[in-house]
């Protein structure tokens, strides 16, 4: 690649970040406002809150991407500890907050927060820095792998009950994608792997929704109005698109016939307004910002700064593929928000501010390359 393109790679990546956050915003709108109408009395009401949140996560990028990565790296066990209290904020009568009987909220000054998304970006850099510091020994199984892990699986367990296992998942496999990265040995990483398996399956049957939704995933026709309701007024508006959609606004699934139309099944919509080309045209979006995001990892020498890079690459990947997949009836149902896409306030922000983090470590990584260039080598000469 040319060399004059790489050095404006933070810039492309920032370009792209706004322009989905753009479309996003259109399609909270788009997607929301017969259910606001309805709810609220307010058809700008998801719009209105979408765009404070932007606001917010924009901010919030910049204020992370003000601070030294090597700094923040200084903090990642209070950072994770931060996470862990406020996981277990959740569990407290009267800040904790359920939706759907599912206890993912904290209620702040009014507003709902999800704590997950935040542990979410934590995990990935306390795990950067262990695996930093801790290079020698990454390829010990102990020491190198399953004492981070179990750190780690603090938080990851809290999340697991509220109940949620999409995100435990993403944070899980993440974790094993920077473990590769870092060193780790394959055969670790697969033990590691036939161990989850067992805790996977207790998951799935514990919890009789999930296993109905795996079996409606392999025939959705199984029960249309109840487990598999959802999957097929998304395949639906899919396919009501067409080629060219029916255009933008004139969305019929989301009157009410598609449930979280404007978060986890937004695609959905887009799919219906905007059609094949329209869908088409966002997920090459998509694929050209994961690949941008690649190789701003490529430069980045440092290793924990690398290894943050890989995590929240790898965590806006398979969101991106997951929650497209799910849409599609690709994958079994699971609620993942679609990055910069889906309405969330939580999501927005630490999407945006792990961007902001990313974007500051490649400049921070320049600046260091910059500096040992100017200072003066001078030859040790023995006699």
């Amino acid at each position: 690649m040319p060399k004059f393109v790489e050095k404006w790679m933070p810039e492309l990546f920032i370009i792209i970040v706004l322009v989905l956050v753009a479309i996003g915003v259109l399609m909270t709108y788009s997607s929301s406002v017969y259910y606001a109408e309805l709810k609220f009395g307010n058809k700008f009401h998801f719009f209105y809150r979408e765009i404070f949140w932007v606001v917010i996560g924009i901010i919030s990028a910049i204020v992370v991407g003000s601070i030294h990565f090597q700094k923040i790296q200084k903090y990642s066990w209070l950072l994770l500890f931060a996470a862990t209290v406020l996981l277990g904020l959740i569990y407290v009568p009267g800040i904790g907050h359920k939706v759907n009987h599912a206890a993912r909220w904290i209620k702040v000054a009014g507003f709902t927060l999800q704590p997950s998304e935040f542990a979410k970006y934590v995990v990935i850099i306390f795990l950067a820095d262990r695996l930093a510091k801790n290079r020698r020994h990454v390829s010990k199984f102990m020491r190198g792998v399953l004492f981070p892990l179990i750190i780690v699986m603090i938080p990851v367990g809290l999340i697991v009950v509220e109940p949620d296992l999409g995100t435990p998942m993403v944070i899980l496999t993440t974790a094993v994608a920077m473990f590769y990265i870092a060193g780790t040995k394959i055969m670790h990483l697969f033990f590691l792997a036939l161990a989850a398996v067992p805790a996977l399956v207790f998951l799935v049957f514990k919890f009789p929704y999930r296993l109905k939704r795996l079996l409606t995933f392999w025939s959705p026709d199984s029960d249309p109005l109840g487990a598999g309701f959802q999957i097929r007024q998304s395949l639906i508006a899919v396919g009501s698109g067409q080629l060219h959609g029916l255009g933008l606004g004139k969305s019929i699934q989301k009157m009410h016939y598609l449930p979280e139309a404007h978060t986890d099944f937004v695609f959905a919509i887009i799919g219906e307004e905007l059609g094949f080309i329209g869908a088409g045209a966002i997920i090459v979006l998509m694929m050209i910002f994961l690949y941008v995001t690649y190789k701003l990892t490529q430069q980045i020498t440092d290793m924990f700064g690398h290894l943050v890079a890989v995590g929240i690459m790898t965590v806006l990947s398979l969101q991106m593929i997951v929650n497209i997949g799910v849409v599609t009836a690709i994958l079994p149902t699971k609620g993942l928000a679609l990055p910069f896409i889906s309405y969330g306030g939580s999501s927005m922000v630490m999407t945006l501010a792990a961007c902001g983090l990313l974007v500051n470590i490649v400049y921070n990584q320049r600046n260091l390359h910059r500096d040992q260039l100017k200072t003066p080598r001078f030859d040790e000469t023995v006699i």
